[in-house]
């Protein structure tokens, strides 16, 4: 058990966060959950501190960040916030590239910006950026998703060099399509079959697996892929 531990989440209200959230509550952290819906129903604890954010108003995370660190001791962060927004790029104004760089890689940043420094003040830390098989590899329709993912996989291995002599672990999940809201708005989603689609669960007990292992190793990366790939491009909306 984790009693004591704090972890902040980001995309806490959904998905693969909200899977996570609810797995280390059980293994007893106190979590402070990021997102824009901030509240979470399941979560009517004290050891669940809902922050209503949006990842995209960079200003308001930076001050949002600074106080929870004036008031917290941060054991590790979890980045699993992120949207998908799919396209020919000439299909995208320039706001919407820049919010959707903004929510997927920015965010991530100007948080690791203010949490860095104190996990190298107290030694030690774990930061684990959910990622995703678009850093491996980019497909087609993907320009803009493509290339926040592979530039959060540039600053995940980046930072976990500049933060290994400091106590700081840096890991990257990949995951290939899991079956969460995140398709909701988009016009496709994985085929119906349970191995079409990794489970957030699956991916948060990875997420915990990580958070076990000893502080004198890294994990550096994980790529995971439903068993079989299949994609649905009729859904209806």
């Amino acid at each position: 058990m984790a009693e004591g531990k704090t972890a902040l989440i980001t995309g806490a209200s959904s998905g693969i966060g909200l899977a996570t959230a609810r797995l280390l509550l059980a293994e007893g952290y106190r979590v402070i959950g990021i997102s824009r819906r901030g509240r979470v129903a399941e979560f009517e604890s004290s050891n669940f501190i809902p922050v209503t954010l949006d990842l995209g108003r960079l200003k308001d995370l930076e001050s949002q960040i600074t106080r929870l660190l004036e008031a917290e001791s941060i054991d590790c962060f979890i980045h699993a916030a992120g949207q998908g927004q799919f396209g020919s790029i000439e299909q995208f104004s320039v706001a919407q590239i820049e919010t959707s760089i903004r929510v997927n890689l920015t965010s991530a940043m100007v948080i690791c910006r203010s949490l860095v420094p104190a996990f190298r003040r107290q030694r030690k830390g774990r930061i684990i950026f959910i990622g995703s098989e678009s850093a491996l590899q980019a497909g087609k329709k993907g320009a803009l998703y493509c290339a926040a993912k592979y530039g959060m996989r540039g600053f995940c291995q980046s930072l976990r060099e500049d933060c290994s002599s400091d106590g700081v672990q840096v890991s990257l999940l990949n995951p290939g399509m899991v079956r969460s809201p995140f398709f909701d708005e988009l016009p496709f989603e994985p085929g119906p079959a349970a191995e079409n689609a990794i489970e957030a669960s699956d991916v948060a007990e990875i997420i915990g697996q990580i958070l076990r292992t000893s502080p004198h190793i890294v994990i550096d990366e994980v790529n995971l892929s439903p068993r079989v790939k299949s994609i649905n491009f009729a859904k209806k909306r």
